[in-house]
């Protein structure tokens, strides 16, 4: 195992722990945001942890389409949060 890819994986976990407890207090599309990132936490711990290589070839679509629908969907909340509080 390489030291720098353990590090990023307790990083997303990390990450991913602050986004659930803060979630209430700041704003539920933290939630979402948590789960990207604990997303990003079980792929890269798999990755490790298995025998085939999570990031190359199929593998390495599959994941690159989940992040994309993550990161769009949470635009998309968040572009709509924001277009609603300024009409209020």
């Amino acid at each position: 195992m390489d030291y720098l890819n353990i590090i990023y994986i307790a990083l997303w976990g990390i990450i991913a722990l602050y986004l659930f407890i803060r979630a209430h207090k700041i704003s539920k599309i933290l939630y979402l945001a948590g789960v990207f990132f604990l997303f990003l936490f079980g792929w890269s711990l798999a990755n490790q942890l298995l025998e085939v290589d999570l990031f190359a070839g199929v593998y390495n679509i599959i994941f690159r389409c989940i992040a994309v629908v993550f990161l769009v969907l949470i635009l998309v909340i968040y572009l709509l949060l924001k277009k609603s509080s300024n009409n209020k």
